[in-house]
C-alpha cells in the first residue's frame, strides 16, 4: 500500500525542513498547494522532490480537497507545513497502512484521527482547548476535505480509528509570527463573507473567547504561554466581526 502526503505552504521556510524530514522516506507521493512563496519554500520543496500547484487561492479548504482528487496513493496523510510526525506515528502509519492489506474489510477503519501535542514558543501546551485529535489519514476516495476557507474539517465515508503517536504541531513560535497568524486568520471570513455581523459579536465574542480558553478550559494551568494564547484568540475573535463590518 502506498502513502500521499498532501500539504499547504506559503513562506514557510523557516518549519518546513523539519517537517519534511519528520516524513521522509514514509511517502510516495508529496503533493503540495504553494501560494506564492518567495523565501526558499519552493527550493526546499524541490529538494524533496514534491509536485507543486502554484495557487492564488486562499481558501485552504479548498486547497486540500483540489490536491486529494490529484493524489494516486492508497491512503491520504493530510499534514500542515508546521505539523512534524513523532517517531511513534510514523511506525503506526506504516503498520495501519500494511495491515489494511490483511483480512476483510468490514472490520477495518478507513480513517484514523491524530492526537495533537501542540506548541507555544516552543514549550508544549495541555490545556485551553489545546488537546484534541483530528482526522488526518484516511484511504483514498473514503475522505474529503471541507471547502470552507479556514480550519476545514474532513468527513469520512466509514468507520474512524484512533492513533496513539502523536503530531507536533509548531503553530505559535514567537509573539510576532502568533499575532501576524491570527490577524490573517481573521481577515479570511471578511474576503469570504461567511459570518453575519452582530454588536454581540464585535464587543462580546472577544472577551467570551478569552474567557472560555484560560478560565473554562483552563489555559492558565499553562501559565504565561497559556495566557498569551488566550489573549491571541480573543484578539482573533474580535478583528474578525471588525474586518467583517469594515469590509
Amino acid at each position: 500500500m502506498s502513502l500521499s502526503i498532501i500539504m499547504i505552504t506559503r513562506n514557510c521556510s523557516e518549519v518546513l525542513n523539519e517537517t519534511l524530514e519528520s516524513i521522509e522516506g514514509l511517502w510516495k507521493e508529496l503533493l503540495v498547494s504553494d501560494q506564492n512563496s518567495t523565501d526558499g519554500t519552493r527550493d526546499i520543496l524541490e529538494h524533496y522532490k514534491a509536485s507543486i500547484i502554484e495557487t492564488e487561492s486562499d481558501n485552504l479548504g479548498k486547497r486540500k480537497q483540489e490536491l486529494v482528487k490529484k493524489a494516486k496513493g492508497d491512503w491520504i496523510l493530510v499534514l500542515d507545513s508546521d505539523e512534524r510526525v513523532s517517531a511513534e506515528l510514523r511506525e503506526e502509519i506504516k503498520t495501519k497502512i500494511h495491515g489494511s492489506r490483511l483480512g476483510g474489510r468490514d472490520d477495518k477503519p478507513e480513517a484514523y484521527r491524530i492526537p495533537y501535542q501542540n506548541y507555544v514558543f516552543g514549550r508544549a501546551v495541555y490545556w485551553g482547548g489545546e488537546r484534541y485529535s483530528k482526522v488526518r489519514l484516511f484511504r483514498n476516495g473514503y475522505g474529503n476535505v471541507g471547502k470552507i476557507p479556514l480550519h476545514e474539517e474532513i468527513t469520512v465515508d466509514g468507520k474512524i480509528g484512533e492513533m496513539k503517536g502523536v503530531i507536533h504541531h509548531h503553530s505559535y513560535r514567537t509573539i510576532s509570527q502568533l499575532f501576524r497568524k491570527f490577524t490573517s486568520y481573521a481577515l479570511i471570513p471578511a474576503r469570504f463573507k461567511k459570518k453575519r455581523v452582530t454588536f454581540a459579536k464585535l464587543f462580546l465574542y472577544g472577551p467570551h473567547m478569552f474567557w472560555a480558553r484560560f478560565i473554562e478550559e483552563k489555559g492558565y494551568k499553562d501559565g504565561l504561554h497559556g495566557l498569551v494564547l488566550a489573549i491571541a484568540f480573543g484578539y482573533m475573535e474580535t478583528l474578525t466581526y471588525w474586518m467583517l463590518l469594515l469590509y
